[in-house]
């Protein structure tokens, strides 16, 4: 079923419920009120009748008139029955069955008791003539109102034509409501995978479905750039991979095209080795960044001292390149080891380090970089990382975390613009904050602050 036709079927049910509980309502309280006056009717004609036998016949209300069936004192439809304290019947204008004691009783004790004999109304009163003697009077009469049957009547009409032009009503606000939602899915159909540039309509009424067309933009936006990374990505993938291939290529065939010296040989070996070791450190680096992406939340973290971590980096950067040199200021690290003591997967913050460290000293010209590690806060633990490379520019501080990105200014410096990417993406796994600092125009402050875990 629809969400038109839902919704429809229950502004309906509602409303129907609403309309009923209101015209029920008016009904049972005219209902009443015509009854009450029935009764005060009622009442009038059984006082009267006792009023008339006072005046013309007194005898009657003394010794008692068993039937006045023909008496026309009070010519009436309704019927008067009296009887005394005594509970013997005085007079009645016919026989009237169904009247017994337990109703004279009650009549005796209330003062005043409506019932019913069968299919009429009844009223009983104690009454006291001016003479001081008590009676008790019964007016009996069938109770019909045309002005009540002429409202229900009128009453059910409204219900039913109110009802109908609610449904129509109903169906159409509902479809009016509902036309930006039918709308925004037309526009979504339209959207195609080549072609993500397309956004929804947002209406200028701030209510829910412009949040939600505001709400799925962003989503398109975000789904967009995704695509561009990956299409990036592929590009960029294929170009790092293909260039190495193509050396090596080249200069095996060169080689094998005539005969060569074993120093030719040699030297053909070592480059090939260095074109491989490139595609080797590129692979890896891709398989590092696709599984943490796609595992963040199966990593194992576990209680690590930061400056182990530091110290244990520093060691693998000056393996990999000696002529590297790293000074590490520790004048205000924190005395307290549980300082240092932070959460963390020991292997990927090494490769996250190594990747800083080593951009730190391959971009600054004197290969130099100053390490510093100091407590901001109780809670908190940082490092900073200080080159003396070119100031890294505001508009490119995010896109330098991109996989493949190289600024135009370091294209002549080996890399894979891989490092940087793979930073990010371990630093994010473990919550914690990058911030990229200008030192001063003297070079860039890369600085990384973890939670303290022993707090």
């Amino acid at each position: 079923m629809q969400i038109r036709t839902r919704l429809t079927i229950w502004f309906i049910v509602i409303t129907a419920f609403l309309l009923l509980s209101s015209l029920f309502f008016i009904y049972y309280n005219f209902s009443n009120h015509v009854k009450s006056e029935y009764y005060k009717t009622l009442q009038s004609k059984a006082l009267m009748t006792v009023a008339m036998l006072s005046k013309n016949q007194p005898e009657v209300l003394e010794i008692g008139q068993k039937s006045a069936k023909n008496n026309e004192l009070i010519p009436t439809n309704d019927n008067i029955v009296i009887y005394n304290t005594h509970l013997n019947k005085l007079f009645s204008f016919s026989e009237e069955p169904g009247i017994n004691d337990h109703i004279l009783n009650n009549i005796l004790q209330t003062g005043e008791y409506k019932f019913n004999l069968g299919n009429y109304n009844a009223i009983g009163l104690k009454y006291t003539t001016n003479l001081g003697k008590e009676l008790i009077i019964i007016a009996k009469g069938m109770f019909t109102s045309e002005e009540l049957i002429r409202l229900r009547n009128i009453l059910i009409s409204t219900f039913f034509i109110f009802l109908f032009f609610t449904a129509i009503g109903g169906y159409y606000f509902s479809n009016k409501a509902l036309m930006p939602i039918t709308n925004t899915m037309n526009e979504i159909d339209h959207i195609l995978p080549n072609d993500l540039s397309k956004r929804l309509n947002v209406d200028k009424n701030k209510d829910e479905l412009s949040r939600l067309s505001s709400t799925f933009n962003r989503l398109l936006d975000r789904i967009e750039e995704a695509f561009n990374i990956q299409k990036g990505f592929l590009s960029n993938v294929s170009h790092e991979l293909r260039n190495p291939l193509a050396s090596i290529i080249s200069s095996i065939q060169v080689n094998l095209a005539k005969d060569r010296s074993g120093e030719e040989y040699k030297k053909c070996l070592n480059s090939v080795l260095e074109d491989a070791t490139e595609l080797e450190q590129t692979s890896s680096q891709l398989m590092e960044l696709a599984r943490i992406s796609a595992k963040s939340d199966k990593i194992l973290f576990g209680k690590t001292r930061l400056d182990e971590i530091i110290w244990q980096s520093i060691a693998l950067a000056n393996k990999s390149n000696p002529n590297y040199n790293f000074k590490v200021e520790t004048e205000e690290m924190p005395t307290d080891q549980n300082m240092l003591i932070i959460n963390a997967n020991e292997s990927l913050l090494k490769t996250a380090f190594l990747n800083l460290f080593d951009n730190a000293c391959k971009f600054s010209p004197n290969h130099n970089a100053i390490i510093r590690v100091f407590s901001e806060r109780k809670d908190m633990i940082a490092i900073e990382i200080k080159d003396s490379a070119r100031v890294i520019q505001e508009n490119e501080k995010e896109q330098i975390f991109k996989p493949f990105y190289r600024s135009e200014t370091t294209k002549n410096i080996k890399g894979f613009g891989i490092g940087l990417s793979l930073v990010a993406t371990i630093l994010n796994t473990h919550k914690a904050k990058l911030n990229i600092i200008n030192n001063q125009n003297k070079g860039n402050i890369f600085k990384v602050q973890f939670q303290n875990a022993s707090v």
